[in-house]
């Protein structure tokens, strides 16, 4: 007789070579799931949810995530070394997070859409999965997620933001938002010289999240402002906060 299954279970996965095509899930998951009949799986991360595949070898002791695996794969940029930890919270339905090999988890920028017109405020509301926002300006776009609450919570700037503006070798950012006008944050940023680079702004942030009321969902666009940026180690950053409806 399988053993039952618990309803909440996690597994992680290192993407290895020829892992576009499908996913083998582990032998020890697969075992505990053989009554499991459903020929499709709900995949769900930061960026969405998938539908996927499930096809089952002839003796039926093995699974893999074929069909609709491929779109998650390109959606969250995966290579080899990167590794995926599921969640499994029953009838073949997985929650996801994506780490980079230096087991970081991965950052994804938000897709918006461009218009000709937009509204420059703090207080544009997002409706459904995607808002309206278009700049001029070097921009990144993050989604606030529970960790970046935290006390010691660190945000990642992402290397193509940092190498395209020249700002590896930054110590600080100045973070201004348009509901405080007169004031502004002092945010320490570590660089790290790995071999794909890596900024995280870390001291000073939490002030600023608290500030700003932010919470999980949230979007903010950090926009560099090249006018009050006139130190090579220090630059200044708009934040645009486009907040969730509760």
């Amino acid at each position: 007789m399988a053993e039952k299954l618990a309803a909440s279970r996690h597994f992680f996965k290192v993407m290895i070579p020829g892992f576009q095509q499908k996913l083998n899930l582990p032998p020890g998951f697969c075992k505990k799931l053989k009554k499991e009949k459903s020929r499709e799986a709900i995949v769900t991360s930061g960026k969405g949810t998938w539908k996927m595949k499930v096809c089952r070898n002839v003796g039926g002791g093995m699974m893999s995530l074929e069909d609709g695996w491929g779109a998650f794969v390109c959606a969250h940029g995966l290579s080899v070394g990167d590794f995926v930890v599921f969640e499994h919270t029953g009838q073949l339905h997985f929650n996801a997070l994506v780490f980079d090999p230096s087991a970081c988890e991965k950052e994804f920028l938000v897709e918006f859409k461009k218009e000709h017109r937009h509204q420059d405020t703090a207080n544009t509301r997002r409706k459904s999965g995607h808002v309206s926002y278009h700049s001029k300006k070097p921009h990144f776009i993050l989604t606030m997620k529970p960790y970046h609450a935290h006390k010691q919570g660190r945000v990642t700037i992402p290397v193509k933001f940092m190498r395209s503006n020249n700002l590896e070798k930054i110590s600080s950012v100045t973070l201004r938002s348009p509901d405080h006008e007169r004031r502004a944050w002092s945010v320490r940023v570590l660089v790290e010289e790995t071999p794909n680079l890596r900024g995280r702004m870390d001291r000073g942030w939490h002030d600023f999240y608290v500030a700003n009321k932010l919470k999980d969902g949230d979007v903010c666009v950090f926009e560099l402002n090249r006018r009050l940026s006139r130190r090579p180690t220090s630059v200044s950053l708009d934040v645009k906060i486009l907040t969730t409806l509760v």
